[in-house]
């Protein structure tokens, strides 16, 4: 038998010795290999350039690849405020390849409006603007170092825009204007400038200007003479909120117009020669006195309504007048005296835009725009279009400033017992004669016979669209107007009833928004009201083709499907259709749990190592 006993022996593993360097330093091998993938990179880099350059598009030449992207830049910065960062996203276009880059690099416009966010992006984009003209642009965030490392270029400023946001610009325009003062600006075509309401003292505009080139100047809060040279030449002429004692005197405007005879676009706001508040009559000259402004395009006055009839009163419109707009706001004195002493100059001077041009380059006015913010102003936009799209929506009327499609807009500003006589006598301001759709938008208190006086019987004589949102009284007002000439209700003269022609004969399309019906003839008017009146005009030939139903309440299915009978388009987006239930018809008025009624428901880095092969 035998035992085995463990085997015991030292043994030894040997390792060669591993150091850092060995690590990190490669092979021969590797090196080779990382050579060749180098070389396969750069051949396949050589490759795709050759082949980018047989496609079509890089046949077209550098310089008109260089106006393509100014114009891309250009749209782009319309898009954005200056201070976004997305008004930077032109620069993928130098990420294509390079072929772009080098154009892009290689076209100073490109980089001639510094993003002044950066000081950074503004010395590089300044750099490789090289000698193009600049544009400078603040927005609400900016670095006063960008603008003072802009202003060094004066010499190659084209455009200058410092709007106010904060007292930042409030220092930065008295700089400016303090350099211009003694520095020559021989580029300068657009200046651009608003200062705080409470700037002290105000900021004003150098009598010696030495831009000869400068052809628009818009102001706001600043202060100039109307002697200045400045106002010489301009095609872009917009001055707001002049103080008091930078007001020009009637004989200094028309001077200056004088100066001014290719002007394109004239705007004054709170800036006309001011009139005591007793003026009982307006001062008259020869017709050959007043000043004849053949390129005007666009016309916007702003002050008290006396003070904008003196000076339209001076003022030839031509026919290259196309937008005009009217702000009265308010009086001083007897206001129906010089409401009086207004509507004639008015009326005079909006005649010749209210005619078509013998070239057909201005259109007669096809629609109309009754809107009210309060129940003491009123506006009243015309359109050539007869359904302007701005003006279809929701929220029509809400933001005028955002029509693009008007010709004339009137806006008053009057006190409570003023408001009928300027809504009868609007028909004689504006020539109503040809208009084909209305569009109403107010909440001021309406009378008996409202819609024939405000609009009379002459401009519904081709009135086939009408959209209509206001108070109960201007629906309940709306269907006597609607009533055909048999079943009119008619106002009595020495106890005879009086026959008037139709209103509106040629209405084919009503549009209803915002109103109210009621189930009670003793709350208001009930669908059944409106129904007995289309069938009347039925009746008559004067039928609807279109009926609209947009957030009105008290319209349930049941009166949708009567009035399909008489009507063939019935449109209705079913507002408060949730509410309804089982209703018996009773007298001709529906009932229907209140409970279930809620009218609040549904109620209304820059990269300055830019660029890289491709």
């Amino acid at each position: 038998m035998f035992t085995s006993e463990p085997l015991t022996r030292d043994v030894t593993l040997s390792c060669p010795k591993i150091t850092t360097n060995s690590l990190t330093l490669p092979s021969k091998a590797q090196t080779e290999i990382d050579d060749e993938l180098a070389a396969l990179k750069e051949m396949m880099r050589s490759l795709r350039t050759r082949r980018n350059g047989l496609s079509p598009i890089s046949s077209i030449p550098p310089e008109i690849l260089g106006v393509i992207f100014v114009h891309h830049v250009q749209q782009t910065q319309l898009v954005y405020a200056p201070d976004a960062p997305a008004v930077l996203s032109w620069l993928k276009i130098g990420h294509v390849c390079r072929h772009w880059r080098e154009v892009a690099l290689g076209t100073p416009e490109l980089w001639a409006t510094p993003f002044l966010n950066s000081l950074q992006a503004t010395e590089e984009m300044l750099s490789r603007s090289k000698m193009a003209s600049l544009k400078l642009k603040t927005g609400r965030r900016f670095r006063m170092d960008c603008v003072q490392k802009t202003l060094m270029h004066i010499e190659r400023l084209q455009e200058v825009s410092l709007p106010f946001f904060s007292n930042i610009i409030d220092c930065c325009i008295p700089k400016f204007l303090d350099k211009l003062s003694y520095c020559s600006t021989p580029k300068l075509q657009s200046l651009c400038l608003e200062a705080g309401i409470k700037e002290t003292p105000r900021i004003a505009i150098p009598i010696s200007f030495p831009a000869p080139n400068l052809r628009s100047l818009q102001i706001k809060n600043c202060d100039v003479s109307w002697t200045s040279s400045i106002l010489t030449g301009l095609t872009v002429l917009g001055i707001k909120k002049l103080s008091p004692e930078c007001l020009p005197t009637l004989d200094e405007l028309i001077s200056a117009l004088r100066r001014m005879p290719a002007l394109h676009i004239l705007e004054l706001e709170d800036a006309l020669p001011t009139l005591p508040p007793q003026t009982i009559s307006l001062p008259r000259a020869p017709r050959f006195m007043n000043v004849r402004l053949s390129h005007l395009k666009q016309l916007h006055l702003a002050a008290k309504m006396l003070e904008v009839a003196n000076v339209l009163a001076r003022i030839e419109l031509q026919e290259s007048t196309t937008e005009i707009r009217l702000v009265c706001e308010g009086f001083s004195g007897n206001p129906n005296r010089q409401w009086n002493l207004s509507r004639p100059i008015i009326s005079r001077a909006l005649k010749s835009c209210f005619k078509a041009s013998p070239d057909k380059s201005r259109q007669v006015p096809r629609s109309i725009q009754l809107y009210s913010t309060t129940t003491s102003r009123i506006r009243l936009h015309s359109s050539t279009v007869r359904n302007p799209s701005s003006w279809a929506g929701s929220k029509f009327g809400m933001d005028p400033d955002s029509l693009a499609e008007h010709s004339v807009t009137l806006e008053f500003d009057f006190p409570d017992e003023m408001r009928r006589t300027i809504l009868c006598d609007i028909q004689k301001v504006v020539p109503l004669g040809n208009i084909e759709a209305m569009y109403f938008h107010f909440f001021f208190p309406c009378w008996d016979g409202f819609w024939t006086d405000v609009l009379g019987h002459g401009a519904t004589r081709n009135l086939a669209y009408m959209h209509m949102h206001g108070p109960r009284q201007a629906l309940e007002q709306l269907l006597k107007s609607l009533r055909s000439r048999k079943h009119s209700v008619s106002r009595h003269v020495n106890r005879r009833s009086q026959q008037r022609p139709i209103f509106a004969p040629a209405l084919s399309h009503l549009v209803l928004y915002g109103l109210e019906f009621s189930s009670s003839i003793r709350n208001g008017i009930r669908p059944s009201d409106l129904l007995d009146v289309l069938i009347d005009r039925v009746n008559e030939g004067q039928g609807l083709d279109h009926l609209e139903f947009i957030s009105t309440t008290g319209i349930l299915t049941r009166d949708v499907q009567l009035l399909r009978e008489v009507v063939a388009d019935v449109s209705w987006d079913e507002y408060e259709s949730s509410i309804e239930e089982d209703f018996d018809l009773d007298d001709d008025s529906y009932a229907y749990d209140s409970n279930y009624f809620d009218p609040i428901h549904n109620y209304y880095g820059f990269d300055s190592d830019y660029g890289y092969s491709s």
